[in-house]
């Protein structure tokens, strides 16, 4: 986590991924679905949902900050840089871990994580407005199979269960639009200096004070009192898992790509509602299964072909 980094070169994403990649894909796929399941936790616990985002992201940035004076220097204060945290740190954290948060105790974790499999498919429909990549066919149907994957879901009466809530599903999609923005916005941004745990740091830092305001202005304060609860054990846990997660996107996305990474997005989805059959007891009606299998598809097209703008989308590294 040091120098990992900051002495790859471009030749990297023209190998390919390699295993370290592999593993490292898996394992943040795994963090990735965690969070809702932390999420959850921590709302049918009770605990206010905008401290409980504020405090699980101060804590990965003590974290994170640690590692970098450790790895050879804080995040830096040049505008390039800064940039890059303020994006990262609305984009991949404030933004979607409120909407996650919020919606958590009202929708199925299973039906939030399949929301996961639209980022890929986004990011590649984002990268043709930004011209990162041209039009492919296969491609172009991946996102049309994904579309209908999300009709399936918010759609039939009979998919969620309850209609009710079809609003709520439709909030929780916003945040992997986050997601799926702030990947292209990155790969345009990033400057080609600077390490993964520094960049992860500073995002911490832009999420951590953005939510403090965001308590101020609502008047939400909670700092671990009342009763000691499984909430509580969630937020010590997030706090973790959110410094792995962070430092994982930046240093995977340099090491194999940011197409290779998108595929994190299905595994998450898969955990995801795995967790929360066998943790949550959610029931899935046949319309999620379906709505799983048409975004996998959608999934597999859009990576059929390597994307001419990866090793410009991976920041120059």
């Amino acid at each position: 986590m040091t120098h990992d980094d900051t002495q790859q070169n471009t030749s990297a994403h023209r190998a390919g991924p390699d295993v370290g990649a592999l593993v490292m894909l898996f394992i943040l796929g795994l963090s990735f679905a965690f969070i809702l399941v932390l999420n959850r936790v921590a709302a049918e616990a009770g605990l206010p949902f905008i401290p409980f985002v504020f405090w699980q992201s101060l804590g990965a940035g003590v974290i994170l900050f640690a590692l970098a004076a450790m790895a050879g220097g804080l995040p830096s204060r040049q505008w390039s840089h800064v940039r890059v945290y303020i994006v990262t740190g609305l984009l991949n954290f404030t933004i979607p871990y409120l909407i996650f948060t919020f919606v958590a105790a009202k929708v199925p974790s299973g039906v939030l994580s399949l929301g996961l499999s639209l980022v890929p498919v986004t990011i590649y429909a984002l990268a043709l407005i930004f011209r990162l990549d041209r039009f492919r066919v296969v491609r172009f149907g991946g996102i049309l199979l994904g579309l209908i994957g999300v009709l399936f879901v918010l759609v039939p009466s009979t998919s969620l269960p309850s209609p009710d809530i079809a609003g709520w599903v439709a909030l929780g999609f916003a945040a992997p639009l986050c997601y799926a923005l702030n990947a292209v916005l990155v790969a345009v941004m990033r400057p080609p200096e600077g390490g993964s745990v520094q960049f992860s740091a500073g995002l911490t830092f832009v999420g951590t004070v953005t939510m403090l305001v965001v308590m101020v202005v609502t008047g939400q304060w909670w700092a671990f009192g009342g009763e000691w609860s499984d909430g509580h054990w969630a937020t010590l846990i997030a706090m973790a898992n959110n410094a792995l997660a962070f430092y994982l996107i930046f240093a995977l996305i340099k090491r194999a790509g940011p197409v290779f990474f998108s595929m994190v997005n299905y595994i998450a989805t898969l955990v995801g509602i795995g967790v929360g059959i066998w943790f949550f007891g959610d029931a899935n009606s046949l319309w999620i299964w379906a709505a799983l299998v048409l975004i996998g598809a959608g999934l597999v097209l859009v990576n059929l072909a390597p994307a001419q703008g990866d090793a410009a989308a991976s920041g120059g590294d």
